[in-house]
């Protein structure tokens, strides 16, 4: 679903927040965070983490943040050898 960066930018905008600034904000570059918010890039769970502590406790943000960490975990499963 490619709403969740949507979602982390448009709460990101809401609260005034400009891109730069943000990303200072969490600790990451800038064309990462652009990658995120474009759904070209899945963020550690630290980095999740750090995009809900500064946005708040937005009912969207938490639902793309969940939707987040499912995939991680998901692809992590992927990841572990059979047995």
């Amino acid at each position: 679903m490619k709403a969740r960066g949507q979602t982390i930018r448009r709460s990101r905008e809401e609260s005034g927040c400009g891109l730069t600034e943000f990303a200072q904000r969490i600790g990451i570059s800038t064309s990462y965070l652009s990658r995120i918010e474009r759904d070209q890039a899945n963020p550690s769970p630290d980095i999740v983490r750090r995009i809900a502590e500064h946005l708040g406790s937005l009912r969207d943000v938490r639902a793309a943040i969940r939707e987040i960490t499912e995939n991680e975990d998901e692809e992590s499963d992927d990841d572990q050898p059979a047995g």
